[in-house]
């Protein structure tokens, strides 16, 4: 009788996961090991104090697709030396479902290159302090960036380790003080003139102009504690022509950096872009939102007019009590950071939109309408308190990276850092735990850090190892699966769901 029960309680909870789509998930990329197109230098090369290329230390953080050209930009975290881009791409026609695509350099390897001049001129402060005025000495006391131990059973390549206490503590790999002798590299290095991308985290695919925009942070910081200031913060657009898988050519658009009045505020923490139209005709005609998560601020660029401003607000604050995370259910982690994700609902009969938005650390989703922060004269803090107003609340341990609007089933996705789940919410009603549902869940999502719809009605989601790679010196595991893309068309992802209807 109990094996019976079991059987059905096992085909009841089959025929759900089946209906709510679960079974219709792809698992369309993976890398264990990233490897590149035709590295322009040499792996085993250096620039400046650093390894041109350590295999261990590069990891594919999130993806973007572009329809029309076929193209997939990827992003690589540069939180450990050895990383030879920033950004990437390749053509999703090339690799079949399950595989794991080559990479290249993107727009091109020079726009991604660092060279030796990079590391010359000392920190970030010291730099910063070259450049502006009345720079704050210390915009990073609030992160936990120290993290040095793991507990593993296996040995890690690259690291010594040795037993206390129960624990295997990893030692940081020394870095060279002497730069060792140097074999030519493929192609010379960028001139000053070249626009180039240092770092940046997401890439946002424009297809209603075919483009694509990121914010690259300009600066580099190694394990945590090496910084470097290499650029101002900029927004960065590049052109994605349909014919771009054949020809390679992206041709730059804009590098718009930020003013020094914003970069005082603290430059790096620049995440994800959300692009809000003006008109259905123009490309220009077009504001764009930029959250800075390590320092709490809302960036807006009028695209038209080439200006920037900013606003700041205390739920763009990150919550201290909801900052504490645990990765893989073994590492636990801190990250104070604030205002991470910025989605936008339907436009009104004016134009304005709702701005929806939530802190990293937090389970609160608050709004503000476009309205307000498209007009520069109430930047930063010349508005009412009331006009940033909370919509609800997800639940305990429903922190979000990234969030995204279905415009056609009026669905918002959330990626979901400490639930291994993928959620969603109908905007059109309230926010609380009872209108909120599961599409996917997984123990392969160890930290989701992206979502994303495109025009073909597909939801993409991705995993990956970020709070190893950038708040521990433990080399990835090249023989296990680092990072993940998955995709699941969205009726079929909402189906049974309350976010159906």
């Amino acid at each position: 009788m109990v094996k019976l029960k079991n059987i059905i309680l096992f085909l009841v909870v089959f025929c759900a996961l089946a209906v709510r789509g679960y079974a219709d998930v792809e698992e369309v990329f993976y890398w264990s090991r990233v490897n590149y197109e035709n590295l322009p230098q040499q792996e085993n090369s250096y620039v400046g104090p650093y390894p041109y290329y350590v295999p261990e230390n590069n990891e594919v953080l999130n993806i973007g697709y572009h329809p029309a050209s076929g193209l997939v930009t990827t992003t690589v975290g540069r939180f450990r030396p050895g990383v030879p881009i920033a950004l990437g791409a390749f053509c999703i026609g090339d690799y079949r479902t399950g595989s794991s695509p080559r990479i290249w350099g993107f727009p091109s390897y020079e726009a991604n290159a660092l060279i030796p001049e990079d590391f010359a001129g000392g920190s970030y402060e010291e730099n910063q302090r070259k450049n502006l005025k009345n720079l704050p000495e210390d915009d990073n006391q609030d992160l936990n960036l120290n993290s040095t131990e793991f507990e593993d059973d296996e040995g890690r390549r690259g690291h010594k380790k040795h037993k206390k206490k129960g624990q295997v503590q990893y030692v940081p790999i020394e870095v060279p003080t002497k730069i060792p002798h140097q074999p030519p590299a493929k192609v010379p290095p960028p001139s000053h003139a070249t626009t180039r991308i240092i770092s940046t985290f997401y890439t946002t695919i424009d297809e209603k102009c075919n483009r694509v925009f990121l914010a690259d942070h300009g600066v580099l910081t190694y394990y945590g504690n090496s910084t470097y200031f290499i650029q101002k913060p900029a927004l960065v657009v590049i052109d994605l022509p349909t014919y771009g898988c054949k020809t390679r050519n992206f041709p730059f658009i804009r590098r718009a950096e930020l003013p020094d009045s914003i970069i005082a505020k603290g430059g790096d923490g620049l995440m994800a872009v959300t692009l809000d139209y003006q008109s259905k005709d123009s490309c220009d005609d077009l504001f764009v939102y930029m959250p800075n998560s390590f320092h709490s601020y809302l960036v807006v660029y009028d695209y038209r007019n080439d200006k920037y401003w900013m606003f700041e607000h205390e739920t763009f604050l990150p919550v201290i009590a909801e900052s504490q995370f645990v990765f893989g259910g073994t590492f636990p982690y801190a990250l104070q950071m604030g205002i991470y994700s910025v989605q936008l609902g339907l436009p009104d009969k004016y134009g304005n939109r709702i701005a929806y938005y939530t802190p990293f650390a937090g389970t609160a989703q608050y709004a503000v309408s476009t309205e307000i922060l498209k007009n520069q004269r109430n930047s930063p803090e010349n508005f009412h308190q009331d006009d940033f107003r909370i919509v609800g609340y997800r639940g305990e341990g429903h922190q979000s990276m990234k969030t995204v609007i279905d415009y056609t089933h009026e669905v918002m996705f959330y990626a979901e850092i400490q639930s291994h789940q993928i959620r969603c919410w109908n905007i059109n009603k309230p926010l609380n735990p009872d209108n909120i549902d599961v599409v996917y869940e997984s123990n392969q999502l160890n930290f989701t850090s992206y979502v994303g719809v495109d025009s073909r009605g597909y939801l993409w989601f991705d995993t990956n190892h970020i709070p190893i790679d950038y708040l521990t010196n433990i080399p990835l595991d090249l023989q296990e699966v680092n990072s993940m893309s998955f995709r699941v068309k969205v009726s079929d992802a909402i189906k049974g769901t309350v976010c159906e209807n």
